[in-house]
């Protein structure tokens, strides 16, 4: 057990790990409070039931979440990640145990990518589950059950990967896409329906020089100072541990009009 107070009030602490602990099976609500510098959290290999509560982090920090391999997490609530950062998020919940995750899960992020990978027994993401979410700019639900995607929050997503998803055999209206440039899917057909599709980059979703959904929202309310986003941000810190392929932000897309690049084909 992580007992409360753990991680509390650490105004320098920019990186937490937590991992090959089998025996860990619980952390308290009140681990990880006021975290104002913390940019990176991993938790892998652990034996917990349930994702850790980050509501009093508080970081001003653009934040990567990094929990995967705990294959006893099942549900992730509504609300789980609200108040982990007043910037964008990364989420990368893969390998786990995950099996439902309700409606606002995700409410009061900006999130920039959400990896859902190889939860192997996911079979659903409910209509809602990005209600209240500004993103996520990439979705990866590869290796996963699902057999469709949401009906809202889907226009944010500019890239879109569901390799190895065989369940997934029908896809939203593709004008619920409005920002999307790149997919990987399991069938050639769902490729087929983006042959003869091509979207307008409009202004409402500007992609051109944009590296994450909190941009997004700053151009709508004619902000505009440049953010980078929390991938940009942890790879210039600690950029020796991620290769290029890592960064999913790089697009350089300035047309008027955006065709989809999808695969296979």
């Amino acid at each position: 057990i992580i007992e409360a107070n753990v991680f509390s009030s650490l105004p320098k602490l920019h990186e937490i790990r937590i991992e090959k602990a089998n025996n860990l099976v619980k952390i308290d609500q009140d681990a990880f409070q006021h975290l104002p510098s913390l940019r990176y959290l991993l938790i892998s290999n652990t034996g917990l039931r349930f994702l850790p509560v980050v509501h009093k982090v508080h970081s001003f920090q653009k934040v990567l979440l990094d929990v995967q391999d705990n294959i006893h997490i099942r549900t992730i609530e509504r609300n789980t990640f609200m108040g982990l950062s007043s910037e964008s998020v990364i989420l990368r919940l893969n390998k786990n145990g995950i099996q439902e995750i309700k409606n606002h899960a995700f409410n009061g992020t900006c999130l920039d990518e959400l990896n859902l990978s190889d939860n192997h027994n996911l079979e659903k993401l409910p209509d809602e589950v990005f209600q209240g979410a500004i993103g996520p700019v990439v979705l990866d639900i590869s290796r996963t059950r699902i057999s469709f995607l949401p009906s809202h929050g889907l226009e944010f997503i500019k890239k879109l990967r569901a390799r190895s998803t065989y369940k997934l055999k029908k896809l939203p209206d593709l004008s619920k896409f409005r920002s999307l440039i790149e997919a990987n899917f399991t069938y050639p057909s769902h490729c087929c329906a983006f042959t003869n599709w091509k979207r307008q980059n409009t202004e409402l979703y500007p992609i051109c020089g944009i590296s994450q959904a909190k941009q997004d929202l700053a151009e709508q309310t004619g902000k505009k100072k440049r953010r980078r986003s929390a991938a940009e941000d942890y790879i210039s810190h600690y950029g020796t541990r991620f290769g290029p392929a890592e960064n999913e932000f790089d697009y350089g897309l300035c047309n008027e009009v955006v065709i989809v690049a999808c695969s296979p084909k």
